[in-house]
């Protein structure tokens, strides 16, 4: 029988370690920020937190974090906006594209 290791959540959470995350937490809040650390409880330290709203528009800069475990729903990894900007000019670039109108 062929033996796949699958990852464990606490080794996804490692590897996002200083990445963008988006965090949803009971009450359908959800909070984009860098994931600066975790423990086996799953609190959340994230800095450059912003609160989202339902169309991914930020409600509110908060800073820095700290995501209560017993609360969190999901965290999924994401890209920062200027990396976003950044991907696009680099793609438009590529194809010989000039500038956006």
């Amino acid at each position: 029988m062929n033996m796949v290791t699958k990852p464990k959540p606490l080794d996804v959470l490692n590897k996002s370690l200083r990445s963008p995350v988006i965090v949803r937490i009971r009450g359908a809040r959800e909070f984009r920020g860098t994931l600066e650390g975790y423990d086996l409880h799953m609190n959340l330290v994230l800095s450059d937190a912003e609160e989202l709203v339902g169309d991914a528009t930020v409600k509110d800069l908060m800073g820095e974090i700290l995501v209560r475990g017993d609360n969190v729903v999901y965290i999924s990894p994401t890209v920062k906006k200027d990396a976003e900007k950044e991907v696009g000019k680099s793609k438009s670039e590529e194809a010989g594209e000039k500038g956006t109108w």
